[in-house]
């Protein structure tokens, strides 16, 4: 048929926009795509008509009725030549048989079956419910002579996946090499979380597993008063004991000689530093004998002072009397440490960006010459203090986690059985119940089955 040369012939569509479009040839007010088909068309002279699509039966013939079923021969000859090369390579696994037996008395899989076979519903709501956790992977699934599978991952019935998991698991391998053992070769819905408490449930790997990874530090807020919370250890140096004294607030800090590490000199001690700033509300230590002892809880209870002690073999947990132990040693080393412990006192610490000095007392007179106005008492400005320190802290906070790779562990709550090892021990052997939670954070009170109770 040739039209170019034709004064006009009709052309018949069922799209109605394009009549008006195509006899008017307005390309000013035509659409950019509608330009392009109208430029086109300048050669040629057709007038459009527009005619319903089913009247139109020439041009609408295929997709109007198109052809039931569609064979592509040369598909299923690939398919029929991949099924038999799975075949002729598993035709002497007897493990494949028991599955297809299995799968057969499976009433989920037998739905997921007749989906395979007969196609699946549209949306997922029309989907049989034993079948509904199959419905987001029916891209992928095939069946092979009563055989289920996940493209090449076997699908494992209800009946056999206990066995499965322990093979999965056999030789106690961690969680991430078991998932490669099964991630190119077996596959149930969820089977991800099912090995993963396999692994975490294992008696054996709990018993031998490493120590614990560090969790996120926590950091300690500033108190909002000078001496309202203080933190106290003892430290040896040179054959001398000394009880060491730090402010959380100002940082101010106390070395104090000691005639022994008995409770009764350090509550001496603690006793002159409250006589010269006051009793704090709150006294952090460590577990020793001197803090631990009766004698020492009835101090605290008769000046009302809220006693918490750090978790046993974690002197983390009292991470600024740690710190001022190590400062205090360092003063302790000069040639004159009381001028030492005097420049301490008068320089500014790196969180508050203010001395203790001026924090504690407002003034502080050194060798170092000043004029007598910032001699006055003149306290700095507290929110800005405050700030300072929450900035520091979030800075080591953030360093620290990055370091140790720190990342929280499970929940533990009052009832849990949980095993135990002290720092000395290579092997998770012990096995308690928790009673109670401590008062500091990630503290338990943990009773074991011969009655002992450890914090």
């Amino acid at each position: 048929m040739y039209l170019c040369g034709l004064e006009s012939y009709r052309l018949l569509t069922d799209h109605k926009p394009l009549v008006t479009l195509i006899n008017h040839r307005d390309l000013d007010r035509a659409p950019l795509k509608c330009q392009r088909l109208l430029i086109r068309l300048m050669k040629f002279n057709p007038v459009a008509e527009y005619v319903p699509g089913k009247n139109l039966i020439v041009p609408d013939t295929l997709s109007r009725h198109p052809e039931s079923t569609v064979e592509d021969t040369v598909l299923n000859e690939d398919i029929r030549a991949y099924v038999d090369a799975i075949e002729e390579q598993e035709r002497h696994k007897p493990v494949l048989e028991l599955i297809k037996m299995e799968t057969a008395k499976d009433d989920f899989l037998q739905y997921v079956q007749h989906y395979i076979r007969s196609g699946w519903p549209q949306h997922e709501r029309n989907v049989t419910r034993p079948a509904m956790d199959y419905y987001r992977e029916r891209g992928s699934l095939s069946e092979q002579n009563g055989l289920l599978k996940r493209a090449n991952q076997i699908v494992i019935p209800q009946t056999l996946r206990s066995e499965m998991l322990e093979r999965i698991h056999h030789g106690h391998l961690g969680l991430n090499k078991c998932r490669e053992r099964y991630r190119d070769a077996i596959w149930w819905p969820k089977i991800s979380q099912a090995v993963k408490d396999k692994v975490l449930s294992c008696s054996h790997c709990n018993e031998h597993k490493p120590s614990q990874h560090r969790e996120p530090l926590i950091t300690t807020p500033l108190p909002e008063l000078p001496q309202q919370k203080l933190a106290a250890d003892l430290c040896e140096f040179k054959g001398k004991n000394f009880l060491v004294v730090v402010d959380y607030y100002s940082r101010w800090l106390e070395i104090l000689s000691l005639t022994s590490t008995t409770s009764e000199p350090v509550i001496s001690k603690l006793l002159s530093i409250f006589a010269q700033f006051g009793i704090p509300e709150e006294l952090i230590t460590d577990n020793s004998p001197q803090f631990a002892s009766q004698q020492f809880k009835d101090f605290m209870s008769k000046y009302d002072i809220q006693h918490t002690t750090s978790s046993p073999f974690y002197p983390q947990a009292n991470g600024l009397a740690e710190r001022a132990v190590r400062t205090a040693k360092s003063i302790l080393r000069q040639p004159d440490p009381q001028l030492s412990l005097l420049s301490y006192r008068d320089t500014a610490t790196e969180p508050t960006k203010e001395s203790p000095a001026r924090l504690l007392m407002g003034r502080l007179r050194t060798t170092v010459p000043k004029l007598n106005n910032l001699l006055r008492p003149a306290w700095p400005n507290l929110s800005t203090v405050k700030q300072n320190d929450t900035k520091a802290k979030k800075a080591y906070q953030s360093t620290y986690n990055r370091r140790y790779s720190a990342k929280p562990l499970p929940v533990l709550d009052v009832g849990d059985r949980v095993r135990l090892k002290t720092d000395t021990e290579k092997e998770w052997s012990g096995t308690g119940v928790i009673q109670a939670t401590s008062s500091t954070p990630r503290s338990f009170v943990v009773k074991t089955p011969e009655g002992d109770t450890f914090r």
